[in-house]
């Protein structure tokens, strides 16, 4: 409508001019004594600057972006140049944020990163630092082990500092029995010496006498330790001064000895009492140092058990052969029954079956005799040996004897 109502009042002030300056013309009319050819063109062009006028100030008066874009354009452009460089700069803090942003996300996604690496981390402490405080609790628990361990040894060694101090005594003790030993020994090597010459009549721990004990009353303890002693000494003169009286007491026995034998016997138990040397004696002597062997009775042997057995040889054959073998038979079944706790090593036999026996060994026809020597009867620890030979298997033509062989 603005641009039709401008061409419209155009048209009529161009129909006005035109008009006016054909009336000037005609008129020949003069304006600054110009001639009036020229004062028409110049009141023509003078209308035509009114009709621009006019329509800029019809333009400026009715339209306010025009006037603005007239008055305010050189300020628009400006403030638009300014806005592009603003633009252009807000472009490129955009480029240089999206790049910023963009790092961001990285750096983001590295810290999401880092994030769940420390939770990991900060789980694996937490489960360390559970682990750390219960090793602490059980290195407290040691600590205060060791502080009771500590003490422990704190008394021990104190107890250790007087065993010190009492091993110390026991020491000047074992020094004086040192000393004691050292004479002994010296006496010991007179006693081998006059052994090897044959001056020995009573050998070292060797039993002068042997009783087994059973007392009904504890008050007859004494007395059959007194005749213990009695047939003891005895013996002792027996072997030491052979073909005298007893006259004197021989055999010295210590007092704790014979109170302990006597402490011993009045429990009502059966014992085996052996009174033996305590050291070697030579013949001629008067005095005897012994000491008293207290065991108690107990089941050793049974009848029938095997003590030892031998083979006699195809060459052995005459009675002093057959007699060698079957006294190391039983010798070989002593020592067993020794072992097995016997005391008493006196071995009873019966001469006419061993006379038979050995007559029937020295006319064997087979060229080997197997033998074995066997108990006859149950014995305890102080018993004989009630002792039986026989064969293992019989001579060809002779049944085997029960007893003996």
């Amino acid at each position: 409508m603005l641009i039709l109502a401008l061409l419209l009042l155009g048209g009529v002030l161009a129909v006005m001019g035109d008009r006016l300056g054909t009336r000037i013309g005609k008129a020949r009319l003069s304006f600054l004594r110009m001639r009036p050819r020229r004062t028409a063109v110049v009141f023509t062009a003078i209308t035509g600057s009114l009709i621009s006028a006019l329509s800029f100030a019809v333009l400026i008066t009715i339209n306010d972006r025009w006037r603005r874009g007239l008055f305010e354009l050189g300020r628009i452009e400006e403030n638009l140049w300014t806005t592009r460089e603003n633009l252009d700069e807000t472009r490129k803090t955009l480029d240089s944020v999206q790049d910023a942003l963009a790092t961001s996300r990285e750096a983001l996604v590295d810290a999401e990163r880092s994030r769940n690496q420390s939770e990991a981390e900060v789980q694996g402490l937490a489960e360390r630092a559970d682990r750390l405080q219960a090793q602490t609790r059980e290195l407290q628990h040691t600590v205060n082990l060791l502080d009771g361990q500590r003490q422990q040894l704190l008394n021990e060694q104190d107890r250790l500092a007087k065993v010190v101090d009492r091993r110390d005594q026991e020491l000047g003790e074992l020094q004086e029995q040192i000393n004691t030993q050292v004479n002994a020994l010296d006496a010991l090597r007179r006693s081998v010496t006059a052994l090897r010459r044959g001056d020995v009549a009573i050998a070292s721990n060797e039993p002068l006498a042997m009783a087994k004990v059973t007392l009904p009353r504890p008050s007859e303890a004494q007395v059959a330790i007194n005749r213990l002693l009695n047939r003891a000494n005895q013996a002792a003169y027996e072997r030491l001064l052979p073909g005298q009286k007893p006259t004197q007491q021989l055999i010295y026995v210590p007092t704790s000895e014979v109170e302990k034998i006597t402490r011993d016997l009045q429990d009502g138990h059966t014992w085996i009492v052996t009174i033996r040397s305590a050291n070697n004696v030579l013949v001629g002597e008067n005095s005897l140092l012994a000491f008293a062997d207290v065991r108690p009775s107990r089941p050793v042997l049974e009848a029938g058990q095997v003590l030892a057995s031998t083979v006699v040889e195809e060459d052995e054959r005459s009675p002093e052969a057959v007699n060698k073998r079957l006294s190391l038979l039983l010798a070989t079944a002593r020592n067993q029954a020794s072992r097995l706790g016997a005391l008493n090593t006196q071995i009873i036999l019966d001469d006419e079956v061993l006379t038979t026996l050995v007559g029937t060994l020295v006319r064997r026809t087979d060229p080997q005799a197997t033998l074995e020597a066997f108990s006859l009867q149950d014995s305890d620890t102080g018993d004989p040996l009630h002792l039986g030979i026989r064969w293992r298997s019989p001579p060809p033509g002779k049944a085997p004897d029960p007893g003996h062989g």
